[in-house]
């Protein structure tokens, strides 16, 4: 299997194991607040995927990395709320949880439907 992206898209991991996934398109502070969504919940329930959609655990350390990895894939892509998403990821990070706004707009970004397999 080819490297697959975990939580974005109708073909991630999460997509195809979970029934749900982050909406596709430039990384914006809606959308990473889907993903942080995503990685908390992975971090509650002890596991996650790798790129090749296969159970991993998921650390205090993995959380961290994908979290900050938010703010690196809106900066490669041009993104204007990327110091937004930064004070975001900041935030969960010191509180391991989403201020209430942030779950509100991450709701529009993560789409829900049958597993595909």
């Amino acid at each position: 299997m080819s490297e697959q992206s975990i939580y974005s898209g109708p073909r991630s991991c999460y997509a195809r194991n979970e029934g749900i996934y982050v909406a596709g398109g430039p990384m914006d502070l809606a959308k990473a607040a889907a993903h942080l969504i995503l990685h908390l919940r992975d971090l509650e329930r002890g596991w996650t995927y790798d790129h090749d959609c296969k159970r991993i655990r998921m650390t205090i350390d993995l959380f961290e990395a994908r979290s900050k990895y938010l703010v690196k894939i809106c900066e490669k892509q041009g993104g204007s709320d990327c110091e937004r998403i930064e004070e975001l990821v900041e935030y969960v990070l010191d509180n391991m949880a989403l201020p209430d706004w942030a779950e509100k707009i991450a709701e529009g970004k993560i789409v829900r439907h049958a597993a595909l397999f």
